[in-house]
């Protein structure tokens, strides 16, 4: 493009006659196009609009934060929606693609700033997939960095997604102004909202209107674009970008070193109707996180050969909200894993039912690195359990004592997870709940609290019956109480889990088969972090703690 200077100097040779009238229209009418172009370019808002021809440069940053509390503050792993997005984008080469763990490196917020600074990216990126890393907690720690970063770069374009993004991206955005744009897709789908995103940015008029899954902003106004459809076929995605990240910094549950996670699939078939994540989807199509969507068994055991052989990874966890969902796929990974040989132990995330499906998998799953698995237990009686699931009862109670029983014999260790804080709890369902957990007997229970998720029914009926005494979002961590029972006040709640939690490992031997019972040391490794943060956790339980 000609710069100012130039032009103003051909406007200075017409209006002196050094070259023929027809000559001079043209430049005249050439010049105005021009300055016009200019003026609309350079008016255009700095968010919104990235120099043609640039390189785009994309950050996707992962802030200064804590931990959900009991996994520990050293805890730390790559962020899979991340790795993954990341991978997509490069691979298309819309950018030029980096990352920045904050948490990873030691970061605190002004490092921060002055590392982007130093970067200079066009567009950053904020979001997670998993909200047991903090819920929505960490909400509050990705909109002050992006908040810090606009005000000290307003020209970057800043975008989010993951989490929350998904379900209220219209209330956030108008909460957050400095965030420019909100991706809407099912616990991770953002990869081709963003690609075309960065497409446009690139353009000198860009259209947001036709991206599909985009919330924006037109003037005040904060637009929903329609809805994406989910990308059916995982298999079609790039291996996830584990070279962006500073893989010997990471270790889980702050006691294990050569650690790392993975996210292998995408949706639950669960739909249990207290769940978390349920309530975080677009609700324009709610059943879209039922729709289980998961790479093919072969290509999670090259996923897993990659983390052992380049990067040394030892201990591996799958935090897919449902990893064993597809048989197809446990039978093409153990088929695998069986000639690959890796030198990894590993744990998922699982259904009870498809663990039961699968025994006759279950002793080759250990012989190839499984040693543990996480089973949600949902209630303390069939009745419970059924009513979670707001569906006809699969596994009850004697299901899941027998099934935990015959992965104990099979040196596979159980961590099990449940809820308190439901509307109609007193004293003697929480007592009778974890009455019921401990018959069962897994070797690890973590329990959570119901934090009403804004946007979900049961948030809105809250809200409407003026019982949600806890506003702040940091708090959203599913280890806070947030709002009473209609029997018990906050505080109650929080003391009776509190409870609950120190009572379990009181049971004669269960402490000394978790320490001596498996023969892998990551269950003793992963307890022994755990007992060392349950005073933390029953804090938090308890008191209004900002734990993340």
């Amino acid at each position: 493009m000609v710069c100012a200077c130039q032009q103003l100097s051909l406007v200075d040779s017409v209006a002196h006659n050094k070259v023929p009238a027809i000559v001079s229209r043209v430049f005249l009418i050439f010049v105005g196009f021009t300055l016009t172009i200019v003026y609309v370019l350079t008016n255009l808002q700095p968010s919104n609009f990235v120099e043609v021809g640039d390189r785009m440069k994309l950050l996707f940053i992962t802030p200064p934060m804590g931990n959900w509390a009991p996994w520990g503050d050293k805890h730390l792993a790559v962020n899979s929606l991340h790795s993954q997005v990341g991978a997509f984008i490069r691979q298309k080469q819309a950018a030029e693609v980096a990352v920045l763990d904050c948490r990873a490196l030691g970061l605190n917020d002004d490092e921060m700033l002055d590392e982007v600074k130093r970067r200079r990216p066009d567009v950053v990126f904020f979001g997670s997939m998993i909200p047991a890393a903090g819920g929505a907690a960490q909400l509050n720690r990705f909109h002050a960095a992006i908040k810090s970063i606009k005000t000290a770069l307003p020209g970057t374009v800043t975008v989010a997604g993951g989490l929350m993004y998904t379900a209220v991206p219209k209330e956030i955005m108008a909460e957050q102004p400095q965030l420019d744009f909100a991706i809407v897709g099912v616990f991770g789908d953002n990869e081709y909202t963003l690609w075309e995103l960065l497409d446009e940015l690139n353009k000198p008029a860009p259209n947001f209107a036709a991206i599909r899954g985009l919330t924006w902003r037109k003037g005040d106004e904060v637009v929903l674009n329609p809805a994406r459809p989910v990308i059916d076929n995982l298999d079609e995605l790039p291996m996830p970008a584990y070279d962006l990240f500073p893989m010997d910094r990471y270790y889980g549950y702050s006691v294990i070193p050569n650690y790392n996670e993975a996210v292998t699939s995408r949706g639950c078939e669960g739909a249990c109707h207290f769940c978390y994540e349920w309530w975080l989807v677009d609700q324009r199509n709610p059943r879209d996180f039922t729709l289980h969507r998961t790479r093919g068994g072969k290509a999670v055991a090259d996923e897993m050969e990659l983390l052992n052989k380049k990067y040394g990874v030892k201990a591996l966890t799958f935090m897919d909200d449902d990893f064993n969902s597809d048989r197809q796929k446990m039978v093409d990974l153990v088929e695998a894993l069986e000639q690959k040989h890796l030198d990894m132990s590993w744990f998922c995330l699982s259904r009870a039912q498809n663990l039961i499906r699968d025994a006759d998998l279950v002793p080759r799953l250990r012989k190839v690195g499984m040693y543990q698995v996480l089973i949600g237990i949902d209630g303390g009686t069939d009745e419970e359990i059924a009513e979670a699931r707001k569906g006809p009862m699969k596994v009850g109670v004697k299901e899941l004592k027998e099934l935990i029983q015959f992965l104990r014999k099979n040196d596979i260790s159980t961590i099990s997870t449940y809820l308190n804080g439901f509307w109609d709890d007193d004293e003697a369902k929480i007592r009778q709940r974890a009455k019921s957990v401990d018959e069962i007997d897994p070797d690890i229970v973590m329990i959570q609290l119901l934090n009403p998720i804004p946007g979900s029914p049961i948030y809105r009926k809250a809200m409407k019956d003026n019982i949600i005494e806890v506003n702040n979002l940091s708090l959203y961590d599913l280890e806070h109480c947030v709002m009473p029972t209609k029997h018990l006040t906050r505080q109650q709640l929080g003391e009776l889990t509190g409870w609950a939690f120190p009572s379990f490992f009181s049971k004669p031997g269960r402490i000394d088969r978790i320490l001596n019972g498996y023969s892998s040391p990551y269950v003793k490794m992963k307890f022994l972090s755990l007992k060392s943060n349950a005073a933390k956790y029953e804090k938090g339980a308890a008191e209004d703690a900002v734990a993340i």
